[in-house]
């Protein structure tokens, strides 16, 4: 049995409020891993071209106000 089998037996054992914390604790991992990964390809400049480009768009006026 895997890791993640062995932790969604124990998940199925949980309740409403036990559920809701671990769904908050993943939540917030998720988004910090999601966060890192980001950063990490903003400092290589993976997104600097998406960003002229949006520049560019906003500069042209092909965006509108949000």
């Amino acid at each position: 049995m895997s890791r993640v089998e062995q932790i969604a037996e124990q998940v199925r054992t949980f309740t409403a409020s036990e559920l809701r914390e671990l769904r908050d604790v993943l939540v917030e991992y998720e988004q910090k891993i999601w966060d890192e990964k980001f950063q990490t390809e903003v400092d290589a400049g993976e997104w600097d071209a998406a960003a002229e480009r949006a520049l560019e768009e906003h500069r042209n006026g092909k965006t509108t106000p949000i």
